[in-house]
């Protein structure tokens, strides 16, 4: 049965089924859509009742009944009484239709639970037969049995549950005060032992083996790779490198670390440091702790050419030969345009990604995102799961793509379920049970108006000098279609932030509303990740 978000449609079974709140009474004729408060007949045909049904009488037999009532013998003359002291018979609710008229013999009704206050028993019976499929289910930790519960619901994807991780033998050499303060909850903790225990295997191609740490917003992790750097300063690898998405999370960085008790432990910005030696003077002489690169910076490159000229040789030069540290791919899908689709090249950011991991093949890698896995074409530069090269059935990347897009979804599914049962993958996010979504519109002001009609003027002006330009300057066509490429890029992204721009006022007003009333708000920016850098 398929239910809309005010009713339901395509119903053609004689049954009583109960939806959550909704009730949905119905004799074996199609319903097309009904709205809370409504009696419907034949398709297309609504009558507004505007109240609850309180009983239902039959000829003969005037006493109102709701439960154990046969559907089937529901006629024209069958009396529906509702709260606010209508009655209406089944003949009045069942309205002619364009394509003829209405039953005379058996009733067409669909009752919404603002008509309907109580559950029937053959509803009940119906509930059972039926069953519910469910997506997602709770999620605790199996095999390890140490730390706090996380503060808030978490749960993982019904397939995923189905299979068990592996057991465990690693212990994270941590301090017990961490554990027993709750510092780190038992599913960071889950995450943190995993890690470190998929590290100490060694893949058939002689590289370390990688991890893949698919946690949504809300379960930590940011702790939980400032515990995974912990550690591994713990047992002595005392550098480690944290790639991210920005900046600014440097100091995020640095947070989760303090928050761990690990604040002795530097984190030093890449960015900041000239083309040099990093343990030099110039660099402040940095011999351990934390080197913090963003996906940008990774790829920088200096004008003077020399031994450090690019900063992934500074960092191969830091780490050194034989590096076991950690590197963290924090927001990882930064690099997955490694292998872009149709004959597009690959990005800069993905190329540096890869060879930093094959120039450093006993580091240990993890890679975290949220939307890491998926799609398996952007998995490309997780070389280090093991999902194809020597020791698997796949030689390259390129038949493992092959494979599994041959078989849809189904084949992602299977894989993400094999890789926890080898255990080099996670995911789980928090629960979205009681959370309710809705659309709030944010007028458009004369202000707002002017000033976009103005900016629409703007560029059309614009237009017409860049087009007068390149008449004047000659320029051929590559010239043009960079120029035009440049012109439209700015024009998309100057309208994109007008809009968001004028939200912004409506989005205070909201805020403000919620923080009065004992509520944490959260602003997000979506866009569509599709973004090739």
């Amino acid at each position: 049965v398929a239910r809309a978000q005010l009713g339901a449609t395509s119903i053609n079974r004689s049954t009583v089924t109960k939806f959550n709140d909704r009730t949905i009474i119905r004799t074996g004729s199609q319903v097309q859509s009904a709205i809370p408060g409504s009696v419907l007949g034949r398709p297309r045909t609504l009558v507004n009742t505007g109240g609850r049904v309180v009983g239902i009488t039959r000829p003969g037999n005037p006493s109102p009944m709701i439960r154990g009532l046969n559907l089937n013998a529901i006629g024209p003359n069958t009396m529906i009484h509702l709260s606010n002291g209508k009655t209406f018979s089944a003949g009045q609710l069942i309205r002619p239709t364009a394509r003829g008229v209405g039953p005379t013999t058996s009733g067409e009704l669909m009752m919404m639970p603002s008509m309907f206050p109580h559950p029937t028993d053959d509803m009940e019976e119906d509930d059972g037969a039926m069953g519910i499929a469910e997506t997602f289910a709770n999620y605790k930790p199996s095999k390890l049995k140490i730390g706090r519960e996380h503060p808030d619901l978490v749960v993982e994807s019904a397939s995923m549950a189905s299979v068990e991780p592996p057991d465990v033998y690693y212990r994270p050499k941590l301090p017990a005060q961490l554990i027993d303060d709750g510092r780190l909850s038992a599913l960071q903790l889950e995450t943190i032992t995993y890690v470190g225990q998929k590290h100490e295997c060694i893949l058939p191609d002689g590289n370390r083996a990688g991890f893949l740490v698919g946690d949504g917003a809300g379960v930590g992790k940011g702790r939980t790779i400032a515990g995974i750097i912990f550690d591994n300063h713990a047992r002595g690898r005392k550098k480690s490198v944290w790639i991210s998405a920005s900046a600014d999370l440097k100091f995020d960085a640095e947070r989760d670390l303090a928050d761990i008790g690990a604040a002795k432990i530097k984190v030093r910005f890449l960015s900041k440091m000239k083309y040099a030696k990093i343990y030099s003077e110039e660099n402040g002489n940095m011999k351990k702790g934390v080197l913090f690169v963003t996906y940008p910076s990774l790829i920088g490159e200096s004008s003077s050419i020399g031994r450090y000229s690019t900063r992934l040789k500074q960092i191969i030069d830091w780490c050194g030969d034989n590096f076991e540290g950690c590197i963290v791919f924090d927001e990882c899908h930064r690099a997955k345009n490694l292998c872009p689709a149709e004959s597009g090249k690959p990005t800069k950011t993905g190329l540096t990604v890869l060879e930093l991991q094959n120039r450093l093949p006993k580091a240990r890698v993890v890679y975290v995102s949220a939307t890491g896995a998926s799609e398996p074409k952007n998995m490309a530069y997780m070389v280090r799961l093991g999902l194809w090269g020597d020791g698997t059935p796949f030689k390259g990347f390129g038949e493992f793509i092959s494979a599994v897009e041959k078989r849809g979804v189904g084949a992602m599914e299977m894989i993400a379920m094999d890789m926890k049962l080898r255990g080099l993958y996670i995911a789980r996010q928090l629960s979205f049970h009681g959370v309710t979504f809705r659309i709030e519109e944010a007028p458009l002001t004369e202000e707002f108006r002017k000033i976009y009609d103005d900016a629409v003027r703007l560029w059309v002006r614009s237009k017409e000098a860049f087009t007068e330009a390149a008449l004047l300057l000659g320029a051929d066509a590559n010239i043009r279609k960079t120029m035009w490429a440049q012109f439209y890029s700015a024009h998309q992204r100057f309208f994109k932030y007008l809009c968001i721009a004028f939200k912004v006022p409506t989005a205070v007003k909201l805020c403000i509303a919620a923080v009065k009333n004992n509520r944490s708000v959260v602003i997000g920016l979506q866009s569509t990740g599709e973004a090739r850098t």
